[in-house]
């Protein structure tokens, strides 16, 4: 697995950029149609920018700064982040496969802090063998060309490339006991994925948890919940940052108010206090891989 020594999204870069200028213009009591006329544009051009539809120019950013009253070391900060947010994401060579709403989600995640997941049906992608990845794109509901699966399998394992970096993400994964159990790709394939899910298990930033059947309930519906460390000083927006996403199967959900992310974050923590904890679910899941006959 390569080694990635910095994980700085373009992604995460114009989403905090929207967020701090938004929370810099509430801080000098203007509202966006003020703010954008003392800059010489329109309402409309600012809301665009706060909701991190587009990336303004480091020149405009450093103009709305001036209106804001941030100067020095923690405009120059600011400006910084607006360069880095107008970079190309490694991803972006994935294009050909990628729609938007999934290209999001990989930059994203490619510079979350924590990465806490639930999955009931299918065993996350983060750690998904070659050929279990292959096998279950194979058997998507909707039909993909070989060449289209082949690509897909290799965004797939470079996204993985995280937790293998200088300063990777906390990994916390709930497993849905049918999604260890399903045979995605027969049970050669699965052998060798259950035996990729122990490895991960030793990993000190990765936490795989199990929900097993005798718990009596689950939640319909898998979904990842990512947390973005605050950028260092000087930069004016200390904040801790989190954003649930929910996978469809033609799109998305990027869900980031409060009550949304609490939430699913209290649905987490239920499901985890369900599981079989880390030596349990080591154990059920060597039980398994022993019992698969190929």
């Amino acid at each position: 697995m390569q080694r990635v020594t910095q994980r700085q999204s373009p992604t995460v870069r114009r989403r905090r950029l929207a967020l701090t200028l938004k929370q810099l213009r509430a801080g000098a009591g203007l509202s966006a149609a003020d703010a954008a006329r003392s800059v010489d544009h329109d309402a409309s051009w600012l809301s665009r920018i706060e909701s991190a539809e587009v990336r303004p120019h480091p020149n405009d950013v450093r103009a709305l700064l001036g209106v804001y009253g941030v100067t020095g070391d923690q405009a120059e900060a600011v400006i910084a982040v607006a360069r880095q947010a107008k970079q190309r994401g490694w991803w972006q060579r994935y294009s050909d496969v990628l729609p938007d709403w999934f290209s999001t989600y990989v930059g994203m995640e490619s510079e979350a802090s924590v990465i806490r997941t639930y999955e009931c049906q299918m065993v996350p992608g983060l750690l998904q063998t070659e050929e279990y990845a292959r096998a279950a794109f194979q058997g998507a509901p909707v039909p993909m060309r070989d060449d289209e699966v082949e690509r897909q399998v290799a965004l797939r394992l470079e996204r993985q490339a995280i937790l293998n970096s200088d300063d990777p993400p906390h990994l916390r994964v709930v497993v849905d006991e049918g999604a260890v159990r399903r045979l995605v790709g027969g049970p050669a394939v699965m052998k060798q994925q259950l035996d990729r899910l122990l490895e991960a298990s030793e990993q000190t930033n990765v936490q795989i948890l199990m929900l097993p059947y005798a718990a009596g309930v689950g939640f319909d519906g898998s979904f990842v919940i990512l947390d973005f460390p605050p950028l260092p000083e000087p930069y004016p927006d200390a904040v801790e940052d989190r954003m649930v996403y929910v996978d469809t199967l033609t799109g998305a959900l990027y869900l980031e108010r409060p009550g949304e992310v609490s939430a699913y974050s209290a649905a987490y923590e239920q499901l985890q206090a369900l599981s079989l904890g880390p030596k349990e679910t080591r154990a059920t899941i060597s039980k398994i891989f022993a019992d698969l006959v190929t």
